[in-house]
């Protein structure tokens, strides 16, 4: 079944003749891990925004947005801040409490659950994400990581079906950018959220998207399952993304006649097609 679906959708901001989204269609169905990949400016974080009403931009909007078949504009703001999470870029921009329990039971206490519920819910998303060693600090204490991660924790304890994440690793330094994408990881197989996350990085889409979201010059020019997008190695040269350096390498071994496949993403992969041409001998002329 959609989850989310957005049907010929256009913005653009207040006095900008620009159009920061043109036209855009895809959807994306439950328990998908949708990642939205393109340069900078092409509407991503925009398309993202208008995907939750509580963080809509302002601006001339036409076209539609549908949360399981309902317009996004009918659904109610309860139900909104409940079944769609959003963890925005930088951490400081989404933290509103003082210290990390706080900031747990925050959005639970807006929506008037019981104590016992919210209780309940904090502790399992304190222990889930492993917070508990921190769980009285305040946030000053904490990290750029640690602070990323409390956001996650503190949208998760929501249950939201549909997870949005703009850029989540921005900022962080390889171990906290492996840590936050891991835990996501972790939401999507384990408790089977639906994800939806922009990222610079094609290394990561590789290694984590199910589905790929390709954005140029605010239109979305393809759409597909991972695997299919990164055997349109070429494409993705042209738009300047970097394409991973596993799928450029046997790219060229396909250009220069070996019988490899299209598209390899890991090095497991790669070591088992290699392993296979050395069976084959080599080329397919060999």
């Amino acid at each position: 079944m959609e989850i989310l679906t957005l049907k010929n959708l256009t913005f653009s901001y207040p006095e900008q003749t620009r159009r920061v989204l043109d036209d855009v269609s895809f959807s994306v169905d439950e328990g998908d891990f949708c990642v939205l990949a393109g340069g900078t400016g092409g509407g991503k974080s925009t398309l993202l925004r208008l995907c939750k009403p509580a963080l809509a931009p302002h601006g001339t909007c036409t076209g539609e947005i549908l949360y399981k078949g309902v317009p996004l504009d009918k659904l109610p703001a309860r139900e909104s801040a409940l079944r769609i999470g959003f963890v925005c870029q930088m951490p400081d921009q989404q933290i509103v409490c003082d210290k990390v329990w706080h900031e747990l039971v925050f959005g639970l206490e807006n929506l008037g659950l019981p104590q016992k519920e919210i209780s309940r819910r904090v502790a399992e998303m304190a222990s889930y994400f492993g917070i508990e060693p921190w769980f009285d600090l305040p946030i000053s204490a904490l990290s750029g990581g640690q602070k990323q991660l409390l956001c996650l924790a503190s949208v998760m304890v929501m249950r939201p079906d549909l997870l949005i994440l703009d850029e989540p690793t921005a900022g962080l330094d390889p171990e906290g950018r492996g840590d936050l994408l891991s835990s996501i990881k972790n939401l999507h197989d384990k408790k089977g959220t639906t994800v939806i996350l922009v990222s610079h990085s094609m290394e990561d889409v590789a290694r984590f998207a199910s589905h790929v979201l390709i954005m140029n010059h605010s239109k979305a020019v393809m759409y597909g399952e991972t695997r299919e997008i990164f055997k349109r190695v070429d494409e993705l040269c042209e738009i300047g993304l970097e394409v991973p350096q596993i799928s450029r390498v046997f790219a060229k071994l396909r250009e220069k006649g070996y019988e490899v496949p299209e598209s390899v993403l890991t090095v497991a992969e790669a070591k088992d097609a290699m392993l296979k041409l050395l069976e084959k001998g080599g080329k397919a002329d060999a």
